[in-house]
């Protein structure tokens, strides 16, 4: 038996999530990423961070404690923001 779940069930809040965003490789860049998940979810961030086979873009990822999907869905709007962001999971 398949039992179809709204995906806002799924979410039991807070909980801790791994923000990961994929951005053009460039001076800065993680500051100003790291900036916005700060503005939404505040503390220390130190992002583990990987760079593509040929340097061009990195991967930024943040363990973050969240409190609601809205605060969610406007720090993955916000993000977005940032200049030479493409990507986010």
């Amino acid at each position: 038996m398949t039992q179809n779940y709204d995906r806002d069930e799924l979410w039991q809040f807070p909980c801790e999530i791994c923000f990961k965003v994929m951005a053009v490789n460039r001076d800065g860049v993680d500051m100003e990423v790291a900036e916005v998940v700060n503005r939404h979810a505040p503390n220390d961030y130190s992002p583990a961070s990987k760079l593509s086979r040929d340097g061009n873009y990195v991967s930024l990822s943040f363990m973050v404690v969240v409190e609601s999907k809205e605060q969610v869905d406007a720090m993955y709007r916000e993000v977005f923001t940032v200049e030479g962001v493409k990507m986010t999971l």
